[in-house]
């Protein structure tokens, strides 16, 4: 399972580079405007540290979004990558920008329907808003990216569902239905990468390599 973080802080991505599970950094609008700076030059910073960075892009005409990209592209378009909202006018875009040769994920997605045409526009891979259908009564995220996975695995779809973790429990359960990649947020990573199981094993060792260390010191 692939995993990213989604910040757009370049602090905090150099902070958790360190854990070595990194993909890159997914953004979306809120993330990008709390960092108060021009996109450009944000993400010139972030691609310094992380081999891609994703930058969505605002939900407008066609022809606004085409030059929004190609703006954000300019940057370096081997480690940009573009995010697009799945509006009717957002499908266009990521037919233009898969018929250049690239690889558009489509953000917004709340369903597997609409899934489904964010794919046949040439969305390689999906972000899945599954949590606006569980806020409105109308499917739990859970069941609705079982469907979506579903029909990736048997349409055979050259596409990765990329959703958002807001509980550590939720990973292995989207491992198991074949979700291939994953976000995290920033605000999260410390608590999710906290686990004192791993602190108590460590831990019961302490003994043993003060005698380690003591046998060393005396054959020194």
């Amino acid at each position: 399972m692939n995993f990213w973080l989604a910040s757009a802080n370049p602090r905090a991505v150099e902070t958790h580079l360190a854990l070595g599970i990194w993909r890159g950094v997914i953004t979306n609008p809120a993330v990008v405007a709390a960092e108060g700076r021009a996109p450009r030059s944000l993400f010139t910073d972030l691609i310094a540290l992380v081999p891609r960075a994703w930058y969505q892009l605002r939900d407008a005409s066609a022809d606004a979004m085409l030059a929004e990209a190609d703006d954000m592209l300019s940057i370096d378009s081997t480690r940009i990558g573009i995010k697009v909202p799945a509006t009717n006018a957002g499908l266009g875009v990521l037919r233009t920008l898969a018929d250049q040769g690239l690889e558009p994920m489509a953000t917004a997605v709340p369903t597997a329907t609409w899934m489904t045409f964010a794919v046949a526009a040439g969305a390689t891979m999906i972000a899945p808003y599954g949590g606006m259908l569980q806020r409105a009564g109308v499917a739990s995220k859970h069941d609705e990216i079982a469907r979506m996975q579903e029909i990736i695995d048997e349409q055979g779809y050259d596409v990765d569902l990329c959703t958002g973790i807001y509980d550590a429990t939720e990973i292995p359960l989207y491992a198991r239905l074949g979700v291939r990649a994953c976000f995290v947020w920033e605000r999260d990573v410390v608590r999710y990468f906290t686990q004192p199981l791993v602190a108590e094993a460590c831990e019961a060792f302490r003994g043993d390599w003060e005698a380690i260390a003591a046998a060393i010191a005396r054959e020194g």
